[in-house]
């Protein structure tokens, strides 16, 4: 393991920064970011803040794709492991043995049949359900494969709280795709005759995929991973366009948390608006209490939740804290069309954020996490656009209303906020 990690170490020739990604030669300084942009208030003050934390690390060059929609997603996903030449890299904190499943190993086994290195990290609590004939299959095709984390009783808290909830793949070294989507049929519409859950993922093509290859490979040799061949996994890349990404993961090597910190610097400098989409908010106070302040000096914050939710322990602990956002002028949304799992944000049309990290304690502490920081101001504006099309598909949660729920209804929320951190 630590042979592997040092050949990587090598031939990826690159250095670590701060928050355990990789500085590249490509990257591109905050003072071109703010000439690009043209943003006098909120981006030099952002960038200000996330240097402080020592979080650094964007790329210019890179087209992003916006995904919100299920069969979209797979047949995107599907494209790119049909066009895979070298290598395809998968981890997912589900992948579910239904149709959607199968017909994703049975497209990665031909891969792997064909020479091509085929990688997939699957967590031990996400695939509880998974049949093993499924992952059986893809091991006899020639598939690596890592169960992250698997349940042990000899280990503290039998190995269950630590969980690797990443959405992300990595096709060739040069396309990405990150976000909310795990593999399943609950994330496909009608084509996959799936049950249409309403999730974000995005496409990332350009410079910034080699963050996103460096997190799987790291967590790859981490996990005892056999030794790859880097030549198939870091590719010299071109800029194919013009959008500015930065790569986040959940966790440093030092005492700072790179998606957390980076969410409360961009909130802090929102001058206009704060528009949040997360499937299960149950943030900590320091995140309450900064959306609170946005909202007191004029900027108009608005979160949209799921009306009905996969984990009902959640959303109920979600709902506790509607009173206080309610009486500090933030408007509070249930979506109501489908399930509703995605976990996005974008602020002041130039910086929007897509990834697998829910606000909540356990993203933020314990769980692996994967999200993209976007500085864009036509990629803003599709964010924007996106969520106020959510909201027309949600109710408007009042603030009388809410007060006349019964006192059942209360106790629940109550006791689900109180022991929020068994979650």
């Amino acid at each position: 393991m630590l042979s592997a990690r040092k050949n990587l170490t090598k031939k990826s020739n690159s250095r670590k920064n701060a928050f355990g990604s990789r500085t590249f030669s490509s990257r591109i300084s905050y003072d071109y970011i703010i000439k690009k942009l043209k943003s006098r208030f909120f981006l030099p003050q952002f960038l200000r803040t996330i240097k402080k934390f020592g979080i650094s690390g964007f790329y210019g060059g890179n087209k992003v794709t916006l995904i919100t929609d299920g069969d979209v997603f797979f047949d995107e996903l599907f494209k790119a492991i049909d066009s895979a030449q070298l290598s395809i890299n998968l981890e997912t904190y589900i992948f579910n043995s239904d149709d959607i499943g199968w017909k994703l190993a049975k497209k990665l086994a031909n891969k792997a049949k064909k020479g091509i290195e085929v990688n997939i990290i699957y967590d031990a609590i996400g695939c509880i359900n998974t049949k093993a004939l499924l992952f059986d299959y893809m091991k006899k095709m020639g598939i690596a494969l890592i169960e992250y984390h698997p349940v042990v009783p000899w280990r503290k808290y039998f190995n269950l709280y630590l969980r690797d909830h990443r959405k992300l793949m990595v096709v060739d070294g040069r396309i990405a795709f990150i976000g909310g989507m795990n593999i399943g049929n609950e994330y496909a519409g009608k084509k996959y005759h799936g049950l249409n859950w309403r999730d974000t993922h995005i496409k990332i093509e350009g410079p910034a995929v080699k963050d996103f290859e460096y997190f799987f490979l790291e967590n790859w040799h981490r996990h005892g991973g056999p030794l790859v061949d880097i030549s198939k996994y870091f590719p010299g890349i071109q800029p194919v366009g013009d959008t500015i990404v930065m790569a986040l993961s959940s966790h440093s090597r030092r005492k700072i948390k790179p998606i957390y910190h980076t969410y409360l610097a961009a909130i802090a400098n929102a001058r206009k608006y704060i528009y949040i989409t997360n499937a299960y908010f149950v943030p900590d106070t320091r995140f309450v209490k900064s959306l609170i302040r946005a909202a007191k000096r004029g900027v108009d914050v608005r979160i949209v939740l799921p009306a009905v939710s996969d984990i009902p322990f959640v959303q109920h602990a979600s709902r506790y804290l509607y009173k206080r956002f309610l009486k500090n002028h933030i408007r509070i949304y249930e979506y109501k069309k489908a399930v509703l799992h995605a976990k996005t944000a974008v602020i002041d049309d130039i910086w929007a954020t897509v990834g697998s990290s829910n606000l909540d304690r356990r993203s933020f502490t314990a769980n692996l996490e994967v999200n993209a920081i976007i500085l864009d101001q036509s990629f803003g504006e599709k964010m924007k656009k996106q969520f106020l099309k959510d909201i027309r598909n949600s109710d408007e949660i009042q603030l009388e209303y809410y007060k006349r729920r019964s006192f059942l209804q209360y106790l629940k929320e109550w006791l689900c906020y109180r022991f929020r951190y068994l979650l």
